[in-house]
């Protein structure tokens, strides 16, 4: 799985825009799957779609194990 917060450090380093979905975030697993079947439909590669599937995996744990610390956002 690719190093999210490296992705994150390279957009902002190179003054690029970056969306941040946290995984306290009680939007955030359903906004990552919409995310995942639109890079599918317009023909992502594999490599990509599987690493979604990796982060929409770790996040839906996460809330799952710390359902006190999701939240909606404000």
């Amino acid at each position: 799985m690719k190093d999210q917060k490296a992705i994150l450090t390279k957009c902002l380093l190179n003054d690029r825009p970056a969306f941040v979905i946290a995984g306290n975030d009680a939007c955030a697993v359903e906004a990552m799957e919409a995310y995942y079947r639109i890079a599918k439909e317009k023909g992502c590669n594999q490599a990509f779609l599987d690493d979604m599937k990796l982060v929409i995996k770790e996040m839906a744990q996460f809330q799952k194990d710390e359902p006190e610390q999701v939240k909606l956002p404000d």
